[in-house]
């Protein structure tokens, strides 16, 4: 059932206190408030938070400030000649990744079938490049056990957002469950 803009308070302090309590020394964003601080106050700042996230996600609307990223350019290799050596990694505010983190937590993750998942490794808590071989490793070595061999086709997919059909994407993120101002077509 879709949350309504009027449905104001759907996070509490208490939901959001086990992310500041376990926050690791991270880089700040653009706002420039540090880690440490809400790892040390996480207990006096968390139902302000939640009351912040609130206002915003009943809204529909986004801060300014969590748009707004430090992009630097890192290197993909030990001499970079070209742009194409180098990839750029962007630090957004800390709240806003917070924020990403509970929608996906709590609405995006929910809405996504779990057949369409089974075999996900990336973006998932259990999921790592560790666990996506162990996985690959077990089925391999189940499946030797009746063939002689076993053919494996492995793709890279590190360009694939490069060449997403952004309209498609965003016409199946609206079939999800959310928010009435986010899943309404615009």
């Amino acid at each position: 059932m879709p949350l309504k803009c009027s449905d104001r308070r759907i996070i509490y302090g208490y939901q959001i206190e086990p992310f500041l309590r376990g926050m690791k020394n991270t880089a700040p964003g653009f706002d420039n408030l540090p880690s440490w601080l809400f790892k040390k106050y996480f207990v006096e700042l968390a139902d302000v938070i939640a009351e912040v996230f609130n206002i915003s996600f009943a809204s529909g609307k986004v801060y300014s400030n969590w748009l707004t990223a430090i992009v630097t350019p890192v290197a993909k290799i030990s001499s970079p000649l070209a742009m194409n050596d180098f990839q750029p990694i962007s630090v957004t505010p800390i709240l806003s990744r917070l924020a990403e983190k509970l929608v996906v937590r709590n609405w995006l993750f929910p809405s996504i079938p779990t057949d369409c998942i089974m075999d996900q490794f990336a973006f998932r808590r259990t999921g790592s490049t560790t666990a996506a071989l162990v996985s690959l490793m077990h089925h391999v070595t189940r499946m030797l056990e009746t063939n002689n061999y076993v053919r494996c086709l492995t793709t890279n997919f590190s360009k694939a957002f490069d060449v997403v059909n952004h309209e498609v994407l965003l016409q199946k993120v609206t079939c999800f469950i959310l928010f009435d101002h986010i899943s309404q077509n615009q």
